[in-house]
């Protein structure tokens, strides 16, 4: 990281965070006129580069599938139903679509339906049983079904991020579980996984979560919702978060950037700005549409606000 009066990247939006070769194979993907066997064969060589970093593995999917056509998706399973990564990111795409609107029951067992053939083609892999957490988690399925499914996930990989928001989610009050059981889990990680896990942003988004739900329900909770972060809980997880993430290269998880999104955006509401500066300049302007985007809020503008005043008053 260079300090001083270099010139800074200007904000944006990068769903690729900083993996280069994913952010190319996006713009690939995006241009006109690319044929779904090219489509297939770009997508197929990113994914196996990522070996059995499954961690990197997962964080592709998640852009692939968001950013991919359906038919491509689609054709690439047609063409290579005996793949473990075809089957995989139909199921993903099939997931990602989920959180906006619900897939048709028939659709929902077709995806299904590819994380249990994609993990019978390789067995070692997390991510065909995360692609199938976050499927039953939309359909709010009981815990007899989920929790198996967890374990199946820990136990390749122990840490995994992308399962741990999943788990998170289906845990709160808004789905399966209560306030009471999410911060359990939350707390959990927290003791057990190492600081530099994929998993270390996850206390600052249950904060973030917290502070939001506060503010939605408008009244005296929105007016007092800033209480949060002068408690003792936030202090040492925002305390924690900085010591540990400052280093250069501390954080190495492929969305190490997005967990540091987190920690300025949450540093920028709890008025600690100083402190959120440093964070800023690590970002290197790229921006995530969670959190900067609560509320409807332009992620960009709102990022780029924030990190003016933290600059202003560094």
């Amino acid at each position: 990281m260079i300090l001083g009066r270099s010139r800074k990247p200007a904000p944006r939006l990068a769903a690729e965070l900083d993996d280069t070769e994913l952010g190319r194979v996006c713009r690939q993907l995006a241009g006109r006129g690319t044929a779904r066997t090219l489509a297939a064969a770009v997508i197929e060589r990113l994914l196996k580069d990522t070996g059995q970093d499954w961690d990197r593995r997962a964080h592709r999917l998640a852009v692939l599938a968001a950013v991919t056509r359906p038919a491509t998706q689609r054709s690439w399973l047609d063409q290579q139903s005996g793949h473990p990564d075809a089957q995989t990111l139909f199921a993903w795409g099939i997931m990602a679509r989920g959180s906006r609107t619900p897939p048709p029951s028939a659709e929902f067992e077709q995806a299904v339906e590819a994380c249990a053939t994609a993990a019978r083609l390789d067995p070692y892999d997390p991510n065909p049983w995360v692609a199938r957490l976050g499927l039953l988690r939309q359909r709010r399925r009981s815990r007899t079904e989920v929790f198996p499914i967890w374990r199946e996930i820990v136990a390749r990989d122990p840490w995994h991020r992308e399962a741990h928001l999943q788990m998170y989610g289906y845990l709160s009050p808004r789905q399966c579980g209560s306030h009471a059981q999410a911060m359990d889990f939350v707390d959990r990680v927290r003791a057990t996984a190492p600081s530099n896990a994929p998993t270390a942003g996850l206390p600052l988004l249950s904060l973030i979560d917290r502070y939001h739900a506060a503010l939605s329900q408008g009244g005296v909770q929105a007016l007092t919702a800033d209480r949060l972060w002068s408690g003792h809980e936030a202090a040492r997880i925002l305390d924690r978060a900085q010591d540990n993430w400052a280093e250069p290269g501390r954080l190495t998880h492929a969305a190490a950037l997005a967990d540091l999104n987190l920690l300025a955006y949450a540093l920028s509401v709890a008025r600690e700005q100083s402190r959120a500066a440093l964070v800023f300049r690590s970002i290197a302007g790229v921006v995530t549409a969670f959190p900067w985007g609560y509320n409807g809020q332009d992620p960009v503008l709102a990022f780029t606000a924030a990190q003016r005043r933290a600059e202003e008053s560094h």
